[in-house]
């Protein structure tokens, strides 16, 4: 019977192994890649257990489904917003991935995700008295609030960003440096 020795944390795991029994880090190192900030992996490739935000060990792990299709479809757009949608829908790659956050950095996801709903129930109570007051001044309120809590929630809670999606590879943003040191270099051969 022959073996493989985890490079993350040392476990000896079956030749077949895809990832460590111990660590769930990816055993096989030619299906996940960096090329200077972007993670490239293939679409069954299992990301190593390790925080992307420090490199901290993971504790948790966060499942996302991302979609992606190419910029030059938002042109589109001054044809119609519904046509967009039909065809981003149409043309669209989507991939599922497995993303793992430490403790810290998974209670500064969900405080984010707590101050986004805030803002926009904030919003929400601002539109009512406004209804009931009749006072514009509270309406104004009410939009910039919808304004903050969209910004804050795409800038804080969105976990990564896919650059492109293809049949065969994932090209990911929103890793840190550290986590994207410890894998290999992406070669146009691969």
């Amino acid at each position: 019977m022959t073996y493989q020795i985890c490079t993350r944390c040392g476990f000896q795991n079956l030749s077949t192994d895809l990832q460590c029994y111990q660590c769930r880090t990816a055993l096989t190192s030619d299906s996940v890649w960096r090329k200077d900030s972007v993670l490239i992996m293939t679409r069954h490739a299992l990301l190593p257990n390790r925080c992307i935000k420090c490199n901290d060990p993971a504790k948790r792990k966060l499942k996302r489904n991302l979609s992606w299709h190419h910029p030059a479809l938002y042109l589109v757009i001054f044809g119609g917003v519904w046509v967009y949608v039909v065809l981003a829908l149409i043309f669209r790659k989507s991939a599922t991935i497995e993303v793992g956050f430490c403790e810290n950095h998974s209670a500064l996801r969900r405080r984010d995700i707590i101050i986004t709903w805030l803002l926009g129930l904030l919003a929400v109570g601002s539109f009512f008295l406004a209804t009931q007051l009749g006072d514009l001044t509270l309406a104004g309120t009410g939009v910039l609030l919808i304004l903050s809590a969209a910004i804050y929630g795409i800038a804080r809670v969105k976990v990564v960003t896919p650059t492109k999606i293809d049949e065969n590879l994932i090209w990911l943003r929103g890793f840190d440096r550290n986590y994207l040191a410890d894998l290999p270099e992406w070669h146009r051969s691969n």
